[in-house]
């Protein structure tokens, strides 16, 4: 289900996982060749050193501060739905794998236009134009409103209706605070 929420289109049945990640990777490149075309960024492949940074060229940087960010984001909505971030179904091995996971759902929507743009208006402060960039992205596409519901729709957990939750009646949510008034 992480895989098949990528596509537009449903993915034949029977694919191994290696076929499926070969059909991920056409989509990403896919998407970096339509951004390079939309802002006649040139592009020449994904190429990031932590430890050179300014070696890489505007793009490159523009692409890992708005990944970054969308990290950031994805962390905060797995966190307050009581997910692990370690726990990755696509990605395993490191300690944000969940993560990045569920970034890769909204990635080559969001993160690599707003590289791409940014590279397009020059490489001046880039890093500090895509966070801002990215902050107001996020918060016109509701992100982090959209996480949640989205992680419970791939992981087919109902989603609770706040609206008609009796507090009083089930013991295991969430109470009230302790105060002194309260006499306990």
């Amino acid at each position: 289900r992480m895989y098949r929420a990528r596509f537009e289109e449903a993915l034949p049945d029977g694919l191994t996982i290696q076929q499926i990640r070969g059909k991920e990777g056409i989509r990403v490149r896919e998407a970096y060749a339509r951004a390079s075309r939309e802002t006649g960024v040139p592009w020449t492949g994904r190429s990031y050193q932590r430890q050179q940074w300014s070696v890489a060229d505007p793009v490159n940087r523009a692409l890992s501060a708005a990944n970054s960010c969308l990290y950031g984001i994805c962390h905060a909505g797995i966190v307050s739905a009581g997910y692990s971030p370690a726990i990755g179904f696509v990605h395993t091995g490191k300690m944000l794998s969940f993560v990045y996971d569920v970034a890769d759902l909204y990635k080559t929507d969001l993160a690599i236009p707003v590289a791409f743009q940014a590279a397009a208006d020059g490489a001046q402060d880039i890093e500090q134009r895509v966070r801002r960039v990215c902050r107001d992205v996020f918060y016109s596409q509701r992100l982090l409103a959209r996480i949640v519901p989205d992680l419970h729709r791939l992981l087919e957990i109902p989603m609770l209706d706040q609206d008609n939750i009796s507090w009083d009646e089930d013991e295991a949510l969430p109470g009230g605070l302790w105060g002194p008034e309260e006499g306990t």
